[in-house]
């Protein structure tokens, strides 16, 4: 378990010195809306974006929605706050004290198949430039946003991802 922490935390610290780190905050500051992954703290978000991806859940929470983790797929990991209840001898209430960090595996949304999301279906505009993007070997997908931005570039992956207002 502690070495699933360590690798999580050492992804960061690569990505810090590759110079990847701002990218990926700046994507992670403004999550979809309405998905798991919008309460998660800047850390895990970070995490998910590294990964490559907008919207990530644990096994469980991808059943939730009628999806299934396609098999040979590749888990990432994000860190949950472990709590622990404390009595004090003078006080009767039991309080939570944070006790550390747990390894929680998740899935990006890209390794599961199933019922189309709820964002799914979101058609992009047209857009004067998408087919110089296509021969470039670019793709163009829409997203929802919480329309305090208009999308993102994945430069590693050639990636556009979209937020547009329809």
């Amino acid at each position: 378990m502690i070495e699933k922490v360590r690798q999580a935390l050492q992804s960061i610290l690569t990505r810090f010195e590759a110079g990847d780190i701002p990218e990926a905050i700046a994507y992670s500051t403004f999550p979809i809306l309405n998905i798991p992954a919008a309460n998660w703290s800047l850390l895990n978000r970070t995490l998910m974006f590294i990964a490559g991806t907008g919207d990530a859940r644990g096994f469980k929470q991808w059943k939730e929605v009628n999806r299934y983790v396609k098999k040979g797929a590749k888990a990432f990991v994000i860190l949950a706050p472990r709590f622990i209840k404390k009595r004090s001898e003078e006080e009767e209430d039991e309080k939570k004290i944070l006790a550390g960090f747990l390894p929680v595996s998740v899935f990006r949304v890209e390794d599961t198949k199933g019922q189309p999301l709820d964002y799914g279906s979101i058609e992009l505009p047209e857009l004067p430039l998408i087919e110089v993007a296509q021969e470039w070997g670019i793709s163009v997908k829409a997203i929802p946003g919480n329309y305090r931005y208009c999308g993102w570039f994945f430069k590693a992956q050639k990636r556009f991802v979209l937020a547009p207002k329809e």
